[in-house]
């Protein structure tokens, strides 16, 4: 008995814990219309989930929202790839995915929105989609530190009052500033190759 009251203890002050540092889980507990919409061409049956992970097949092109908005936040999420892929010749692109931020309504396929991308050869880049903006955010393969292909990434991304910090595996690696559309959904993405997303979660900030 002593022992299973000390293990209640322990489960209490972890459930404890985790609701006090503030963020909210957006994983499903059964199914993905939880807490997401699909959108964009990519049919509902693209998306799975399973143990814990949120999957897509990649094709055809679209996206999960969030059905909140938000506007100052830090989200915290992982992604990896379905391995598989190799390079045939040098330039060869990589397989795509990523997130959005401040998404708005649909342009030409995309939401207005800032794309956080999880691109594998150019993760930590932000940029502005069909009319979204940033100032000073990089874009391109900047960062040389890369796990191999098939590994799970994690993404870090602030947004106070228009300005944007992207951490990529424990390392800054992006800021910019004057973001638009000034709030919006989160998005993950599905464009183009099989990809997992786990461990997402979001803790609104003042």
């Amino acid at each position: 008995m002593r022992y299973l009251r000390c293990g209640v203890l322990l489960l209490s002050f972890c459930l404890l814990g985790s609701a006090a540092d503030g963020f909210v889980s957006l994983m499903p507990k059964q199914d993905i219309s939880e807490h997401w919409t699909v959108e964009g061409k990519t049919p509902a049956e693209a998306w799975t989930y399973r143990d814990g992970v949120i999957s897509t097949t990649g094709q055809p092109n679209g996206f999960l929202r969030s059905k909140r908005i938000y506007k100052n936040f830090l989200l915290r999420a992982e992604w990896r790839f379905q391995e598989g892929w190799e390079a045939k010749k040098d330039g060869d692109e990589w397989p795509n995915a990523g997130f959005f931020i401040h998404a708005g309504k649909i342009e030409n396929g995309w939401p207005i929105s800032l794309e956080v991308q999880g691109y594998f050869g150019e993760a930590g880049s932000v940029f502005g989609v069909r009319g979204g903006k940033i100032t000073g955010a990089k874009r391109g393969p900047f960062v040389k530190d890369r796990p191999p292909f098939g590994s799970w990434d994690r993404y870090e991304i602030e947004s106070r009052d228009g300005n944007i910090t992207v951490t990529l595996n424990g390392v800054v690696v992006n800021q910019g500033t004057g973001a638009y559309p000034p709030e919006g959904s989160v998005c993950l993405q599905s464009e183009g190759w099989p990809v997992h997303y786990r461990n997402v979660e979001i803790k609104e900030l003042d």
